[in-house]
């Protein structure tokens, strides 16, 4: 936990009386020997501080001061204390006594009361007192101890048998309990983590949090799951400048024979960690007007079960049915005129890892770009890309691969600029090669290619009624002037020959837009249409997107349809918008293949979402199933209610994570009731009740 409180240093107003100038206002001022009596709504002022009270008497000879009833102490920046008697003993050794005081701080919302305080120099020992972050008439929230004591120079306080309350009830009671009082973060135990699992037994897990400095801070924890194994692991966090910081996870499980004998587990040892980098500024400063950006992402398992192991917080995972793993660097540079680029990807199977050494990495991918600007002639349009990539793996051939292309395009209008022309060239040079890599006989592929290319476009802007209607329609044709196709292309590599519509072409594009009055959309639709004009005309895949919002709804729908088989390939459609206050979202998404040209679905994957606000807090529920095999993925059910002291989160989670067993992926079935309450400034306590069942992937 992490949590502020100020408390006032009781003896502060003996400065008031001591070296520095002091006005002091009152009814009547007695002169007495040598005291000081004061009478009447007694106020003191001085170095910005105020001291009010009804009486007050001072003795110059012992150094004491007591002020007697209502008395109230303003410190500059709003803190203050109040108190029924203040009686400063000695100014040097820094003691004093205040009797039923209520003091609280300008910095935090926490206040602190009580029926008396002792000051001795940095101890400060309370009797019978209450601490809460609510308003203090009637506080949501409050502990209630029978005695504190305070170390200023330790900024540390203890409450000795504190009871928790939830307004006026009785909630817990402790026989201790003790925090930092500066508000910084600290090293020490976190409150624990446990659940239960019907095959694991009880699971219970014992954070410790460590923050030596402010750069950095480590979170590690010891886990046991009674009737499966132990484990440990971290979790460390970094910030090493102003524009960057950095994570990593890591840890370790070890299974238990009697578990692994009794389900198959393929290995006793499960280990890993991941890495994630980000960084904004690498070599420019922050007045540089370009941009810049380092992201490294890095996984390492020696078995996917690893990532149901890792932890029982569930906010440190990243529950995901891939088997594929993506580790990835990349770096760019961006400026109005440039954009550069290098990126690394490395694959691994766990599903197959004896495979991992055929699995073909990109080490490194280089980026360049220029961006479209004039040349020579405002209407004429040049820019210029080009890549590269090295294909590496341990088993089997390698390659690297060049792209450069360079555009050409002149741009004009006609009929007052309702029609738009544009005329160009694309240059195109693709080479592979595998040579450098292949000892026994030299492999390499170029493909050449210049396309012609000529465009009409036209975009029309009316009223419509209240509304505003925008269309346009487009037809750009291609052809190539040259293209020359030899040599190896090995699909392992490149999908070059996919990608590419050789000969002529066209391509029909169809947009429009309706708005409303205050300019928000109402309607947007989207065709295109590409067409092969080699041989017999042949017209490729369409596609068709819109998307319509009325009355705070919105339906949108992405279908993909074939002409050679006569149906739709994918189609993605989302109904979202508020209902009655209730935000709600739910997407369908569904692929199909044709075998022998009939309609096959191969994936059909249902998301949705609701949140709704009821007694001051909100309600969200999320639900993802796999329509195809007819499973469940995730159900989720949260409520979370916010007060201005204290804020609370209920949740209960199903989730679906993968492991191997025999060599098979199958999967877990984790539900987590998850409690989080945070008291300001206090912090947080959360826990969470953990079920995890153990099934075959799609049961």
């Amino acid at each position: 936990m992490k949590y502020r409180i100020l408390l006032f240093l009781f003896f502060l107003p003996l400065n008031l009386l001591g070296e520095s100038q002091v006005e002091l206002i009152a009814a009547k001022v007695f002169e007495e020997n040598n005291e000081t009596r004061a009478e009447g709504d007694v106020s003191l002022r001085g170095d910005g501080k105020f001291i009010r009270a009804d009486n007050l008497i001072y003795c110059r000879d012992t150094g004491e001061a007591e002020l007697f009833g209502n008395v109230y102490f303003a410190q500059p920046g709003g803190d203050l204390m109040l108190a029924d008697y203040l009686k400063l003993v000695n100014l040097d050794r820094r003691k004093g006594f205040v009797d039923h005081f209520f003091t609280m701080s300008n910095e935090t919302p926490l206040w602190l009361s009580g029926n008396e305080a002792i000051v001795d120099g940095n101890i400060t020992t309370i009797r019978s007192g209450a601490i809460s972050g609510c308003e203090p008439a009637s506080p949501a929230w409050s502990f209630r101890f029978s005695s504190a004591v305070h170390d200023q120079e330790e900024q540390w306080i203890d409450l000795y048998n504190p009871v928790f309350y939830a307004g006026r009830v009785p909630v817990f009671y402790s026989p201790y309990f003790g925090y930092h009082t500066d508000g910084k973060r600290h090293t020490g135990f976190l409150f624990p983590r446990w659940g239960t699992s019907n095959k694991e037994g009880t699971l219970f897990e014992t954070p410790f949090y460590l923050a030596p400095m402010n750069e950095w801070d480590l979170e590690i924890w010891d886990q046991r799951r009674l009737r499966r194994g132990r484990g440990v692991g971290g979790h460390f966090r970094w910030v090493d400048s102003p524009y960057s910081f950095g994570r990593v996870n890591f840890g370790e499980f070890t299974e238990k024979q009697s578990y692994i004998d009794e389900y198959q587990v393929d290995k006793k040892y499960k280990n890993g960690g991941d890495l994630w980098y980000e960084r904004w500024r690498v070599f420019t400063n922050k007045n540089s007007h370009s941009q810049e950006g380092l992201i490294a992402d890095f996984q390492k398992y020696n078995d996917m079960g690893y990532i149901d192991l890792h932890s029982l917080d569930s906010r440190k995972l990243n529950y995901s049915e891939q088997t594929l793993v993506t580790n990835k660097a990349d770096y760019f540079y961006k400026n109005d005129n440039i954009y550069l680029g290098v990126y690394a990807r490395y694959f691994e199977d766990y599903k197959n890892p004896e495979l991992n050494d055929e699995i073909v990495q990109i080490l490194p991918e280089s980026h360049g770009h220029l961006f479209t600007r004039s040349l020579l002639l405002d209407n004429l349009l040049f820019s210029a890309d080009a890549r590269s990539k090295n294909y590496t793996r341990k088993v089997g051939d390698e390659a690297i691969d060049y792209t450069i292309s360079a555009p050409i395009y002149y741009h004009f209008s006609a009929l007052g600029d309702y029609l738009n022309f544009d005329v160009g060239l694309e240059n195109e040079y693709y080479e592979i090669d595998y040579s450098e890599f292949n000892n026994t006989k030299a492999r390499k592929g170029v493909e050449k290619m210049q396309t012609f290319a000529a465009g009409v476009s036209t975009l029309v802007a009316r009223p419509f009624g209240n509304n505003f209607h925008v269309a346009g329609l487009s037809a750009t044709f291609k052809d190539n002037i040259y293209h020359s196709y030899e040599g190896v292309f090995d699909r392992n590599f490149t999908q070059r020959d996919g990608k590419i519509i050789n000969g002529k072409s066209a391509l029909f594009r169809v947009t429009q837009f309706l708005y409303d009055k205050k300019g928000s959309e109402i309607f947007a639709h989207r065709v295109s249409q590409p067409l092969s004009l080699e041989d017999n005309a042949t017209w490729l895949e369409l596609e068709n997107e819109f998307t319509l919002r009325l009355f705070n709804q919105s339906l949108s729908n992405r279908t993909l349809y074939s002409h050679e088989y006569d149906g739709v390939t994918a189609n993605t459609a989302t109904l979202s918008g508020n209902i009655l206050g209730a935000n709600y979202s739910v997407t369908n998404i569904r692929e199909f293949d044709y075998v022998a040209k009939e309609r096959q679905t191969s994936r059909n994957y249902l998301n949705s979402s609701l949140d709704f606000e009821i007694f001051n807090g909100r309600i969200r529920g999320e639900y993802e199933r796999d329509l195809l095999l007819g499973a469940d993925r995730r159900h989720y059910a949260g409520f979370t209610y916010e007060r201005g002291c204290y804020k609370t989160e209920l949740s209960f989670e199903r989730q679906y994570t993968p492991y191997i067993s025999n060599g098979r992926v199958t999967s877990v079935s984790d539900d987590i009731v998850y409690l989080r309450l945070f008291f300001t400034p206090l912090g947080e306590v959360a826990q969470q009740l953990y079920r995890g069942e153990k099934k075959p992937a799609g049961d």
